[in-house]
């Protein structure tokens, strides 16, 4: 197969991915992009899952919402109005609800993605991903379902699959510069540590060296297909407080009304350390499953009607989502783009507190366009 010379190879087609090709557009840069997606489609944590049998069938099993510390401002707030004008995200005003160690009812826990306002992805949360994607398709090409476990560069260009030599490389997730990829991809280094030695590049160094300090999270999430339930108001999402989620092993609960009176159930289970290799990340799908299965009906005590429904729930399996931590300081903006390297870094891992902050994702993109752009 002939080889192909592109300027940019963006990696993970996620949140921020996505809004780093529409920047860029917005701010006139013409390189030619391509961009390499594990998944199905665009979207990350914010993906949904649709199923072949069942067309009607549309679950956000990641992330349920676009949440933020503040009411954006600048360009990310001209983004949100934007995406809001034209349909793609409206406000999430559905109920929110805590559930306690005891398993009673409480008031929702204080926690980085209920402290600010969210939105909501309109029909879906890939929706944002999707529209943002189209904004910069010009000069983009997008392949899905191609996993990157290794980076090499050979005569200043990066090395991808399929032949694809790139000036360039962003990387919009953390797995292939922490070192949690050497058990996840079974690597005896980091690859991107890998394909830049020390010394090469001093701020990618530096860059590494902040990302190691990053703590990797883990949720298994759970997902069901159940029927209707007639309840008044019907919970969005069903928060844990901090020691029920030591005790139970879960973050939280959310509730999907989908098409032909069924109901859709995600439940976000965490992990509880054992290590994840390509061998025994099978097994830990299977064994997060009957965990999850088996804690689920005590966490619906409270709603009797939900609880009744588990019967006859149907499990559509786990998926599991991995991300790093991101620190109350944030990753130095000079950090963002190591132009030696040419290597930049985007994600909701940058900056905000908390597992899957929107703010961070969508602000990291449009900060890393910013810093390519002048260059």
């Amino acid at each position: 197969m002939p080889g192909k010379d592109v300027d940019l190879a963006v990696i993970g087609a996620g949140l921020s991915g996505c809004a780093l090709v529409a920047a860029l557009r917005t701010h006139g840069w013409a390189g030619t992009i391509q961009l390499l997606e594990a998944g199905r489609g665009p979207g990350g944590r914010c993906a949904t899952r649709r199923r072949r049998d069942d067309p009607l069938w549309r679950l956000d099993h990641g992330s349920p919402t676009l949440s933020f510390q503040s009411e954006p401002q600048g360009q990310l707030r001209e983004l949100i109005r934007s995406l809001e004008q034209r349909g793609v995200l409206r406000v999430d005003d559905e109920p929110v609800v805590g559930l306690d160690h005891h398993g009673a009812a409480v008031e929702p826990p204080d926690h980085p993605l209920l402290r600010g306002p969210r939105w909501r992805g309109i029909p879906t949360m890939a929706t944002v991903a999707e529209t943002l994607l189209a904004d910069g398709s010009d000069g983009v090409d997008v392949r899905f379902g191609e996993r990157i476990e290794t980076l090499s560069r050979e005569g200043g260009r990066w090395l991808l699959p399929g032949g694809v030599r790139a000036g360039m490389v962003v990387l919009s997730g953390t797995l292939l510069a922490h070192p949690r990829s050497l058990a996840m991809l079974g690597r005896s280094d980091v690859p991107l540590r890998d394909a830049v030695p020390e010394q090469d590049d001093p701020v990618l160094d530096q860059a590494l060296a902040w990302i190691a300090d990053l703590n990797a999270s883990v949720r298994w999430n759970l997902m069901l297909e159940c029927s209707a339930v007639d309840l008044d108001p019907l919970p969005r999402q069903i928060w844990l407080t901090s020691q029920a989620q030591q005790q139970f092993g879960v973050e939280r609960v959310v509730l999907q009304v989908q098409q032909q009176d069924r109901l859709g159930l995600v439940i976000h289970g965490l992990d509880d350390g054992a290590l994840i290799t390509p061998e025994t990340q099978p097994l830990l799908l299977k064994a997060q499953e009957q965990r999850l299965l088996a804690v689920l009906p005590e966490l619906l005590a409270p709603w009797p009607a939900l609880q009744r429904i588990l019967s006859g729930a149907r499990s559509l399996g786990v998926m599991r989502w991995g991300a790093a931590q991101p620190l109350d300081q944030g990753m130095p903006q000079a950090l963002q783009w190591c132009r030696q390297a040419g290597v930049g870094f985007c994600g909701d891992w940058i900056a905000g507190p908390g597992f899957g902050m929107a703010e961070g994702a969508l602000q990291s993109g449009l900060d890393l366009a910013e810093l390519m752009a002048s260059q």
